[in-house]
């Protein structure tokens, strides 16, 4: 029995590796983000832009790389796509999501942050803001993309460790932009 189990075994060859391509081979967000096909795809979806989510005025498409790059969860699925989370190595406070579709392309990109950087420092501690980056293609996809992610980031943030004392981390707001348009 167990010399059948072996053929059979060796017969289906190796296991895909998880690339963008090949998404149901991912395990979960790590396996995609160290693959160099999908952090090129990254820079390609958000172009130049800077901003300030995770550092001072940084590179968006490097803080969105960051955010990916920690201690992941399983891929999950919105209707035929799947979206793919992690956390910051070392603040996972900060944390980030990818959608892609079937064939491995980036449909959206989100970071959800603590706005310090960004904004009045005496209330950005306790809160998280999401920003999501999604072009301006199928609007249907694009409602329940945009849902999904802040339905997640809600989650994330009422999730959230506080010190004993402290106020609950709560879900700040959310931004949209398309990576196409002028910053």
């Amino acid at each position: 029995m167990l010399g059948l189990v072996m053929m059979l075994s060796a017969a289906a060859g190796p296991a895909a590796a998880c690339a963008p391509t090949r998404l149901a081979a991912c395990r979960d967000t790590n396996q995609l983000i160290v693959t160099p096909a999908f952090t090129a795809s990254i820079r390609r979806f958000i172009g130049k832009r800077k901003a300030s989510y995770l550092y001072a005025n940084g590179d968006v498409a490097d803080q969105q790389i960051e955010v990916l790059h920690g201690p992941p969860d399983e891929p999950t699925r919105i209707g035929s796509l799947y979206r793919f989370t992690a956390c910051r190595a070392h603040s996972c406070p900060e944390k980030g999501a990818a959608v892609l579709d079937t064939a491995g392309k980036i449909v959206a990109l989100a970071i959800l942050y603590s706005p310090c950087a960004t904004t009045d420092a005496r209330d950005c501690n306790r809160r998280e803001d999401l920003v999501v980056f999604m072009r301006e293609r199928d609007r249907l996809q694009r409602v329940e993309v945009v849902a999904n992610l802040r339905a997640w980031a809600v989650e994330q943030a009422a999730g959230s460790y506080t010190l004993p004392g402290q106020p609950k981390m709560r879900f700040g707001g959310m931004t949209v932009i398309d990576p196409t348009a002028a910053q």
